[in-house]
């Protein structure tokens, strides 16, 4: 899979929608909210960024050694388990150089209306990229990406919601990391077995073409490392970089994840569980050599 032109991207995931009918383009295959959740969940069609770069090596930011690159995944909770001004104050203290995060808030009634990736963009002074997957509660809920390195390309991704307790989607960003591209999928997968299963099948499909090329899937995958769909991203060719640890990283166990394809997990460190009580999940972290 080669990613599109972000123009034309957004040009074909521009179709509306109506609660009943998911968004056709690109359909490859919260707790503690005060305000319920409509059935079935409406898909949202924001997709917002920051500028979009030019990867070159003349770019890089002279502060960052050039040989090693910090990557985290988090499921954030929405900021609803500690306020966002300490996430923020959390995620510095990581120095990851490439955050991607789960249940996102945009402007958002149960937030106080915040527009949570660009606050937390703000505060470390990164770029993002955020993608809805529903409307909820007045504003947009979903996934982003925050790097301390330009973003030059991103992709949304819907994934087939018929069986879903919410629309989930597929989030693909490529960032220019000390002048050298980097491609990473980060992913929300569903609560209900049947329909996390099919979410992975897509995702195995989204990321074929990519396996071998250096990437990474990372994410909150709601499911343990010997469930069908981790073990069937690994049998495409991707590396699970905690398996080793096998920690958990929230009450359930370990359900968040850091994956990444043979020539990438040749340059990776062992993971790192950052235990936090800033949200319902801890953060994994890996580096990179670069």
């Amino acid at each position: 899979m080669r990613v599109l032109p972000v123009a034309s991207a957004l040009v074909v995931l521009a179709s509306s929608v109506t609660p009943a009918t998911f968004e056709p383009a690109v359909i490859v295959g919260t707790q503690a909210a005060q305000r319920p959740l409509r059935l079935p969940a409406q898909p949202s069609d924001l997709l917002t960024s920051s500028p979009l770069g030019v990867c070159s090596r003349s770019g890089a930011p002279a502060a960052v050694p050039p040989n090693r690159l910090h990557i985290a995944t988090w499921n954030i909770h929405a900021s609803l388990s500690a306020p966002l001004e300490e996430i923020a104050a959390e995620l510095k203290t990581m120095q990851a150089d490439v955050i991607a995060l789960q249940e996102v808030d945009v402007r958002v009634h149960r937030t106080d209306f915040v527009d949570e990736p660009a606050v937390l963009a703000a505060a470390l002074g990164y770029h993002y990229v955020f993608a809805a997957s529903i409307k909820w509660d007045e504003g947009d809920y979903g996934l982003a990406v925050l790097s301390r390195w330009p973003l030059t390309e991103f992709r949304r991704y819907r994934l087939d919601a018929r069986s879903a307790s919410e629309p989930r989607i597929v989030l693909e960003v490529t960032v220019c990391a000390a002048g050298q591209p980097l491609r990473i999928y980060n992913h929300h997968a569903d609560g209900r077995a049947i329909s996390r299963d099919a979410g992975f099948v897509a995702l195995r499909d989204i990321v074929k073409d990519d396996v071998g090329r250096g990437v990474l899937v990372l994410g909150d995958f709601n499911e343990h490392a010997d469930g069908t769909g981790v073990r069937g991203l690994i049998d495409a060719g991707l590396v699970d970089l905690g398996a080793a640890g096998n920690i958990d990283t929230a009450n359930e166990g370990r359900i968040d994840y850091l994956l990444a394809d043979s020539p990438l997990a040749r340059r990776a460190s062992a993971v790192r569980v950052w235990r936090t009580d800033k949200s319902d999940h801890n953060a994994v972290l890996v580096d990179l050599q670069w």
